[in-house]
């Protein structure tokens, strides 16, 4: 093989390592988590602060366990999040847990299986939140209130990206 040959064939391999490098999503610097990443709010109440430390001015007061939030950077023990109403805020992590919620942004059917002729089972209000079980194409699986079935992934918010 001739220089230009390897030289070609070492070109080749860096471009396949960057773009497999380009598929991985970000890896966030404190937490060694994936971001952006979904979350759920683990306590009663919790402060968004408009920047990442408790000298920072408080924008919003959370007071609804389990609510979804995306993480979109991370802070030390700081977290910015994006709220189902798409509010940026910085929220301690000692606030959030990895458990995967959704929001349901209108009403819509919750139904037997993953498909709009399955039977519904309930119909979810808007503003409900649920638990996040599985995913099926546009289909996702959602534990509410003693009942599990399938939503259309449109109705959801956090339900966009299965990968976790």
């Amino acid at each position: 093989m001739g220089c230009g040959s390897l030289a070609a064939l070492g070109a080749a391999l860096a471009m396949i390592s960057l773009n497999a490098a380009a598929d991985q999503p970000a890896l966030g610097p404190d937490s060694q988590r994936p971001v952006p990443r979904y979350v759920s709010l683990a306590t009663e109440t919790a402060n968004g602060r408009h920047g990442p430390g408790l000298e920072h001015q408080i924008d919003w007061v959370y007071q609804r366990p389990n609510l979804p939030l995306r993480v979109t950077a991370e802070s030390g023990p700081w977290r910015r999040v994006v709220d189902p109403d798409g509010d940026q805020v910085w929220i301690h992590a000692r606030n959030l847990e990895e458990r995967r919620t959704v929001f349901l942004r209108a009403e819509a059917p919750l139904r037997r299986d993953s498909n709009e002729s399955a039977t519904v089972s309930a119909v979810l209000a808007k503003g409900v939140i649920g638990a996040l079980t599985g995913c099926e194409g546009e289909w996702r699986r959602v534990a509410v209130g003693g009942r599990v079935g399938w939503v259309a992934a449109d109705a959801l918010w956090g339900g966009d990206d299965c990968s976790g």
